[in-house]
């Protein structure tokens, strides 16, 4: 991460639209009673490119991290107002400033956390990427992707305190795990009087929110607030660098071959509903590997990537599509012959699903893992399936539909 000059502070503040967070009513986990409006940070902005979710700044040796993002459900739209919180970053060796001003209500986290605790796959895997996966102390269960924390858990050598996605954190547990710093998947509002509670017991929170990214870089970059905390910022630097150039030369490559479409669609099986993917990250995945996506919708970060639609939709409107993502590694096959029949990607074989990389030895996949921060992996797959001239390689993700 870099420094700017002091001149961008403004710019970026109004760029990011985070340069003024304080604790809402939202997430009480930061403390309550602060401001709605304290005004601009002050200190040189640190460059985060590609998040939309969180920003930073830096004075006086220490590092203000404020984060603000809707949660949105499952499919649907955002619920209650956006969730913000403020971070101050202290080295251990440095004095921490008072938490008063445009301080107040903040969290003290101090650097570089040793312990730590998380609550979703995402984390492990951001914390692999930097090199400081021997630091986790707590996940969620006992399906990590990683062979060596999913031992430790199911040995009991850390602690489990429950999925984000799935339940607010077991606090027994999460006590027992001694972390510096929880990293918190934010899933769902009932959680957030539950961060309270932690925050209460001496544990910092970081609220995480990878989904809400409107674009799959942003959800990337989530790295180099990883590589805050733990004093692992080149490192952090490097990885997300390193993804971008790959992604770069991945869209040039596809740039080369004539323009497809792509209908992204997974059966929700017991009826004739399906997710169809529209807007936001997944679907910059489509427009990257330069393929129109088909019933795709604007951008917004209000709404989850997909929409719930019914097979009459998908006859009415994207029979045309050069090819079709039909599943995921979890949802139902759709093996309905005569309605793939009216459909051309279907009949031009052209149909793939996900099956994800699933972990031999456990009900877990990869690509909900690193593939949440290695989307030019995704990417990859994704140009092959749509440019036949391409499908040179090994896949990662993506196969065939094959229906068995």
């Amino acid at each position: 991460m870099r420094i700017s000059d002091d001149v961008g502070l403004a710019r970026a503040a109004e760029q990011f639209r985070l340069s003024a967070f304080v604790l809402s009513l939202g997430l009480g986990a930061c403390g309550s009673g602060v401001p709605d409006d304290p005004g601009i940070v002050e200190g040189e902005v640190v460059e985060t490119p590609f998040t939309q979710t969180f920003s930073v700044v830096e004075r006086d040796g220490y590092r203000i991290v404020d984060i603000e993002a809707s949660v949105v459900t499952w499919g649907g739209s955002a619920g209650g107002p956006p969730q913000r919180a403020r971070l101050v970053l202290v080295p251990r060796s440095q004095e921490p400033p008072p938490l008063t001003g445009d301080l107040a209500g903040a969290s003290l986290i101090r650097t570089p956390v040793r312990r730590i605790a998380v609550n979703d796959h995402p984390h492990e895997a951001m914390l692999r990427a930097i090199g400081v996966e021997d630091r986790i102390v707590a996940v969620g269960g006992h399906n990590s992707y990683d062979d060596d924390l999913r031992r430790m858990a199911r040995a009991g050598e850390i602690q489990q305190i429950g999925y984000g996605w799935h339940m607010p954190p077991t606090l027994d547990a999460l006590v027992a795990a001694r972390p510096d710093v929880l990293i918190a998947r934010m899933a769902d509002l009932t959680h957030t009087q539950h961060m309270e509670r932690v925050e209460s017991l001496g544990i910092p929170v970081v609220p995480t929110f990878i989904d809400a990214e409107p674009h799959y870089m942003g959800r990337v970059a989530w790295v180099l607030l990883m590589g805050l905390l733990t004093g692992k910022e080149a490192e952090a630097d490097a990885f997300v660098e390193m993804v971008a150039e790959e992604v770069d030369r991945l869209k040039s490559l596809a740039g080369t071959q004539p323009r497809r479409s792509v209908l992204w669609a997974w059966f929700r099986g017991g009826g004739n509903r399906w997710a169809v993917t529209q807007r936001n990250a997944d679907a910059a995945l489509i427009r990257d590997a330069n393929a129109e996506l088909v019933l795709g919708a604007e951008d917004d970060p209000e709404l989850d990537t997909f929409s719930d639609l019914s097979t009459e939709r998908l006859l009415r409107d994207a029979t045309g599509a050069d090819c079709w993502m039909i599943r995921d590694p979890l949802s139902p096959r759709f093996d309905d012959r005569d309605v793939m029949s009216r459909f051309k990607a279907y009949r031009e074989g052209c149909v793939f699903w996900e099956p994800g990389r699933r972990h031999p030895m456990a009900d877990t996949w990869e690509i909900w893992e690193m593939g949440e921060i290695r989307p030019d992996w995704r990417l990859a797959d994704i140009v092959k399936m749509v440019h036949p001239g391409l499908r040179d390689g090994e896949w990662r993700y993506l196969a065939r539909e094959t229906w068995e």
